[in-house]
């Protein structure tokens, strides 16, 4: 029954591909009208953002306008903690009110935090948490006071109005961060004698990430002015520094000519809240939209400009990315091909799926699952140890020599899930795709393609924001040696078995012979 409702699934899914495909063939599809839609999205997305901000501000004020409710550690935790989980562009808190003056931060998978109550001087007593829970704590003394700064004054003296700050000296910062795209948002209530001040802390990259339009062209201008007359052009693209737009208003004095005809071109539309429109900059059309804000909000604008080259051909990208006709084709020949399958062998093609890794962590180690810490990454020394890839070879030829088993990397003997962060630092790229390619070359070295193809199957997992490669190696039809080199560099071929919950190396001749004719003979 279940091979039926699969190949019946896959039938219906191709002919619902076919009739999508033969819709689209025959409705128009123009630079415009894309954009307008895309823009649509972008409008609902920044509106988002900055509503979120609003809110969060106007929850410090409900909960703090109450002096005491600072007092209590248990509230700034359960606060604070919950407003950066709710918030992934949101990278840090700062808040100041009469003598206390808080500050959290999301580092390395963790949250710290730390309070100064002293009026005399600035230290301040930090911890760090992780799930919740305090992992360490210290105390640090700071010779520059915040309260000094030229942003900090401007913000308490303009009280009860969001100001957009895009650019805060790193001395004055109370914490080093590594993403230098940052911009902040501050705002003061209370006492006009002894106000409260709360700073809100941005990743530009984070925040870019979460508007559709930046995933989908690589040359986006987001021009931004806020009710202070700050302008910035947060970069076509999203790892662009921010550009510094003219505050004077002078276009001449704009080095980008580009930016200064969108500038120039959207001035004409000063009486105009919202809307969509093009124009030509060297001998290429401009698809802009912009919006206006209200006071409230403490951004006047935003200005959002796409070239209608990138339009056109992410367009025919995706066209021919998502063709439907040929994908509705293949779907019908599978579904129509699985009903003619036997059970048996539609049944050994899905055990060569891998399951899941917490149903794996249900075992111990035993003949079928093995656990590895890391793939080179050395815990013990704490730096690079190639001698510990052999250790992974030597445990997938004895699975392949035996009856096959799975392969975990980036668990410990405990079971505990230590991810492959500190692989990934080892190599060119930081990702697992990376990972597998460098695996699979060594591999493919040592074993050669056409034996990792045919019995080795590889998949990535992420488990509480650490990764982990799950290998399954099938039961190999043939015997595989390992060409080793032991430690004077000498080559000598190595035939290895799994034996309990450890694989073994099978040195005698006459052994091996033995082994190879019983199992494969």
């Amino acid at each position: 029954m279940r091979k039926y409702i699969i190949s019946f699934g896959f039938i219906s899914i191709g002919l619902i591909l076919l009739a999508t495909n033969f819709f689209q063939e025959n409705k128009g599809i123009y630079p415009e009208t894309i954009f307008n839609k895309n823009a649509t999205e972008f409008d609902t997305s920044f509106y988002q953002f900055t509503d979120g901000v609003k809110n969060n501000i106007n929850e410090v004020i409900k909960n703090y306008s109450d002096t005491n409710f600072i007092k209590n550690p248990i509230n700034n935790e359960e606060f604070f903690m919950k407003l950066l989980k709710e918030n992934n562009e949101l990278l840090a808190i700062s808040f100041i009110q009469d003598k206390y003056r808080l500050h959290i931060y999301q580092s390395e998978k963790s949250v710290v935090m730390g309070i100064d109550s002293s009026n005399t001087i600035d230290i301040v007593d930090w911890h760090r948490y992780k799930k919740n829970k305090i992992v360490s704590s210290w105390q640090e003394s700071f010779n520059n006071k915040v309260t000094n700064e030229q942003w900090y004054h401007k913000i308490i003296s303009e009280p009860n109005k969001i100001h957009w700050i895009f650019g805060i000296n790193k001395q004055s910062d109370i914490e080093y961060y590594n993403d230098t795209e940052l911009f902040y948002g501050g705002y003061s209530f209370g006492d006009i004698a002894n106000p409260s001040m709360v700073l809100l802390r941005f990743s530009r990259k984070n925040l870019l990430s979460q508007f559709n339009i930046y995933n989908k062209y690589d040359e986006v201008n987001l021009f931004i002015e806020t009710y202070d007359g700050k302008r910035m052009n947060l970069g076509s693209g999203i790892f662009n520094t921010f550009k510094d737009i003219d505050s004077t208003k002078n276009y001449s004095i704009i080095d980008d000519s580009l930016n200064s005809n969108i500038m120039h071109h959207f001035n004409r539309f000063d009486g105009v809240q919202e809307g969509l429109f093009n124009f030509t900059y060297d001998e290429k059309v401009y698809w802009n939209s912009f919006k206006r804000f209200p006071e409230s909000y403490g951004i006047k604008y935003f200005l959002l400009t796409v070239p209608n080259s990138e339009i056109i051909a992410k367009t025919n990208s995706v066209r021919f990315m998502n063709i439907n006709f040929p994908s509705g084709i293949g779907l019908l020949l599978v579904g129509i091909i699985l009903l003619f399958v036997s059970k048996q062998r539609f049944y050994s093609l899905l055990q060569k799926n891998l399951p899941p890794t917490k149903v794996l962590l249900e075992d111990d180690e035993n003949r079928y699952l093995e656990f590895k810490s890391s793939l080179r990454w050395d815990y013990r020394q704490e730096k690079v140890n190639p001698a510990l890839e052999q250790v992974i070879f030597k445990t997938i030829a004895a699975f392949g020599n035996t009856d096959g088993g799975f392969l975990l990397i980036g668990v410990d003997d405990d079971k505990n899930i230590l991810g492959l962060d500190k692989d990934f630092s080892t190599l060119k790229k930081h990702n697992a795709d990376y990972f597998e390619i460098h695996l699979r070359n060594l591999l493919h070295t040592l074993m050669g393609v056409k034996y990792v193809s045919k019995y080795l199957r590889m998949k990535f997992e992420v488990i509480d924001e650490n990764t982990v490669c799950k290998i399954k190696i099938l039961k190999a039809n043939e015997p595989l040696f390992l060409n080793v080199k032991d430690k004077a560099g000498k080559s000598e071929e190595k035939f290895y078995v799994r034996s309990g919950n450890s694989s073994q190396q099978i040195k005698s001749i006459a052994d091996i012979n033995d082994y190879i004719n019983s199992r494969w003979k």
